[in-house]
C-alpha cells in the first residue's frame, strides 16, 4: 500500500499544533521539535525531569502539580501529541482523558530500551551482575504494563528499526518506521588541542557502561594498543557538545557492543565524517538503512576489525567521507519532521508495519518477526 499526505493535509498541519513530551532521550525529540517548527508547523518540547547532557525543552514540568496541570491542558490546546519514551506526561492519565475528549491524535515514540525486552529477547549484556536480571524483570513488567495502555490509547506507534518493530508490533495495530533524526549542522565545543602520542585516536562514549558493553571495547583496544601506536579516549558524563568535540578529534569511533542496531552516536559520528565500528544486525535496519557504512563488529571480531581500520588509511578515510551524505540525506531534521508529517496525516488508519521514506509510506513486504522468546 502507498500513501501520500495530499497537498490540503500539508498546509493544515503548517497550521496545527504538536507537542512532544514527555521525555527528551538524547536529543531526538529536541530534533524532531526543531525540523517540524523549520517547516512552518508549531512544534513544543515539555518534559518532566531534565536531561543530564542536553537542554532541548520549551518547558520543564517539574512536581506532580505542574505535570497534572499540562497533562489537563495539552490535549485542548494542541492538534497531535507526540509521545515520546513509551509514556505520558501522567502516566496515560492525560491520554485516557485525550481519548474520552476525542482529540488530538495522539502517537507513541520508541527508542530503544523504553520498548526492548531484554531478557525475553535473549539480549542479556556481556558481564551483566546476578542482580541485573531481577531488576530487569521488574523493568520489563513496567514496559508491558505500558505498552498495553499506550496501545490501548494511541492511534500507532513510531519506531526507527525492525527490532524495535518486531517489540511494539504485538501491541500496536499500525507502527510506522521512520528515521532517527538529528539536528544538523552539528555544534560540537571548542575545539580539543591534539592528543600527545602516535596513531589513530580511537573514541568511545558510553551512555551506560555495562549496555554500551564498554568492558569489552576497553580489552579490544588495550589488546590493539599492546601491538601498534594507538591513542585511546574513554568520554562518559560529560555534556553533548564535549563528546562531539572529542568525536572531531577522533579518527576512528567505536559505538557499541550488546545491540542489533546501531545507536544515535554512530549517527553523530558520521555526520561529523569519522568511520564507525559498532555491533548490529543488518536485517533488523529498516531497508533504506542498510547502506550505512558502519563497520558491523561482534565482542569476537572487534579486536581483529580496529586493528585493521588502525592499519588502513585509505579505508578510513572512505568510510568518513560517506557518513555525512548518509546521515543527511535520511536522518537530517527537517527530512525527518517531512515524514513525520506524513504519518501525523496518515493517522494510523491502516493495519500493519510502515516504512516511511519520501516516496510515501508504504507497507513492508518482509515479515516482521518476534525477537521475544
Amino acid at each position: 500500500m502507498g500513501r501520500h499526505a495530499d497537498e490540503a493535509d500539508n498546509q493544515q498541519m503548517s497550521a496545527r499544533r504538536v507537542l512532544l513530551a514527555p521525555v527528551e532521550s538524547a536529543g531526538v525529540a529536541g530534533a524532531i521539535r526543531d525540523g517540524l517548527r523549520a517547516r512552518g508547523v508549531q512544534a513544543d518540547l515539555w518534559t518532566i525531569t531534565p536531561h543530564p547532557f542536553v537542554e532541548t525543552e520549551d518547558r520543564l514540568l517539574t512536581g506532580y502539580l505542574a505535570r497534572a496541570r499540562a497533562g489537563l491542558i495539552a490535549p485542548l490546546r494542541y492538534d497531535v501529541l507526540h509521545f515520546q519514551f513509551g509514556t505520558t506526561l501522567l502516566e496515560f492519565v492525560d491520554a485516557a482523558w485525550g481519548k474520552l475528549a476525542g482529540r488530538p491524535l495522539m502517537l507513541m515514540h520508541y527508542w530503544g530500551s523504553d520498548c526492548r525486552p531484554r531478557i525475553a529477547a535473549g539480549l542479556r549484556p556481556i558481564g551483566a551482575p546476578a542482580e541485573w536480571e531481577d531488576q530487569q524483570r521488574a523493568y520489563e513488567r513496567m514496559l508491558r504494563r505500558r505498552l498495553r495502555l499506550a496501545s490501548r490509547l494511541c492511534a500507532a506507534a513510531i519506531v526507527s528499526d525492525l527490532e524495535l518493530a518486531s517489540y511494539v508490533k504485538p501491541w500496536f495495530k499500525t507502527v510506522y518506521v521512520v528515521p532517527t533524526p538529528i539536528t544538523l549542522p552539528l555544534l560540537p565545543g571548542p575545539s580539543l588541542p591534539p592528543l600527545p602520542g602516535e596513531g589513530p585516536v580511537v573514541v568511545h562514549a558510553p551512555s551506560n557502561h555495562l549496555i554500551k558493553g564498554t568492558k569489552t571495547i576497553e580489552a579490544a583496544i588495550t589488546a590493539v594498543a599492546a601491538t601498534r601506536p594507538l591513542r585511546p579516549v574513554l568520554v562518559s558524563g560529560v555534556r553533548h557538545e564535549q563528546v562531539l568535540a572529542e568525536i572531531e578529534r577522533a579518527d576512528i569511533v567505536i559505538d557499541q557492543l550488546n545491540s542489533l542496531t546501531t545507536g544515535i552516536l554512530a549517527l553523530e559520528a558520521m555526520a561529523l565524517g569519522k568511520p564507525v565500528l559498532s555491533q548490529y544486525d543488518p536485517s533488523m535496519l529498516a531497508p533504506w538503512a542498510r547502506s550505512t557504512p558502519v563497520v558491523a563488529v561482534t565482542a569476537q571480531t572487534l579486536q581483529a576489525q580496529l586493528a585493521a581500520l588502525c592499519d588502513d588509511p585509505q579505508r578510513r578515510a572512505s568510510l568518513a567521507s560517506q557518513g555525512p551524505g548518509f546521515v543527511r540525506s535520511l536522518h537530517g531534521a527537517d527530512v525527518v519532521a517531512g515524514l513525520l508529517e506524513s504519518v501525523y496525516a496518515d493517522k494510523g488508519r491502516a493495519a500493519g508495519v510502515f516504512d516511511v521514506t519520501v516516496d510515501g509510506i508504504k507497507a513492508l513486504d518482509e515479515p516482521i518477526g518476534s525477537l521475544v522468546e
